[in-house]
């Protein structure tokens, strides 16, 4: 079985050095905000693979991964094979099922911990952990905005051994800090100066966030939330104005809202 967590703020008392730091800022501006993750951890405690991965509706999908140093970067083909074949017999696709119910945006981190030889399942191990020559897991999962469920997953492999008790309580007390930076990230995407981007940046969120609007209702959604009026909004989708005021009366009902204030909000 696996070790669980439940992480809300980090210790007190836990130092990092600028360089760490440096490394978790920078997440926030970058295009693989991961990447930046995994610098700093491993200013803290050495890790080869991250691999950061969304849920939909309780489906994984993976969204960046990357590997420290010169190890190969195995993680796509990994999670491939564990989507298709394993992820059913994963205790974080269970949680973090029951956390897209809850949609609890300001929840503890659950953090997760698999060695090698707690992997229930004997094909899951033997194909990824014995197979790849990893030694462990530990993963972070959160919600950084509402009914959208993230994992951060860390994992070692032979070089480094297995996950040591105090490498665990240095990552767990690291957790919330990640959780924080990522979440800076997304918003850092919604709030780019250029507008195609940050529609488009909307739009997925919408996609994931309120999966009831229809397409051209989420387009007039993000159009809303950027700013944009009815008759840019129509020219920009090609339709009446008329029409744009249609589908904004039909998302803002399905969306229990009233007005752009409470959209902004919803979106945040």
């Amino acid at each position: 079985m696996p070790s669980t967590w439940f992480l809300d703020t980090p210790p007190a008392g836990q130092l990092l050095d600028a360089g760490a730091v440096a490394h978790l800022l920078d997440a926030g501006s970058e295009q693989a905000p991961a990447l930046q993750m995994l610098d700093f951890i491993n200013h803290v405690v050495p890790v080869e693979y991250i691999s950061l991965v969304e849920y939909i509706d309780g489906v994984p999908s993976q969204v960046e991964g990357h590997a420290m140093g010169r190890c190969d970067n195995i993680t796509a083909e990994c999670f491939s094979l564990y989507k298709k074949r394993f992820r059913l017999a994963d205790d974080m696709t269970r949680l973090a099922a029951r956390m897209g119910g809850e949609a609890l945006a300001h929840a503890p981190v659950t953090a997760l911990l698999y060695d090698a030889a707690d992997i229930p399942d004997p094909a899951w191990r033997e194909q990824i952990f014995v197979g790849r020559q990893l030694t462990g897991r530990l993963s972070f999962l959160y919600s950084p905005v509402p009914r959208t469920i993230f994992a951060i997953n860390l994992y070692r492999n032979r070089q480094n051994g297995q996950f040591a008790q105090a490498d665990v309580a240095q990552l767990l007390g690291l957790a919330p800090l990640l959780k924080r930076a990522h979440r800076n990230a997304l918003f850092a995407q919604l709030a780019s100066p250029d507008t195609p981007l940050r529609v488009a940046g909307i739009e997925r969120t919408l996609q994931r966030t309120a999966p009831q609007l229809s397409p051209r209702e989420r387009e007039v959604c993000a159009r809303i939330a950027c700013g944009i009026g009815a008759d840019g909004i129509a020219a920009d989708l090609g339709i009446a104005a008329s029409s744009v005021a249609t589908l904004r009366k039909r998302a803002y009902l399905k969306l229990a809202i009233h007005g752009r204030q409470q959209l902004l909000r919803f979106i945040h």
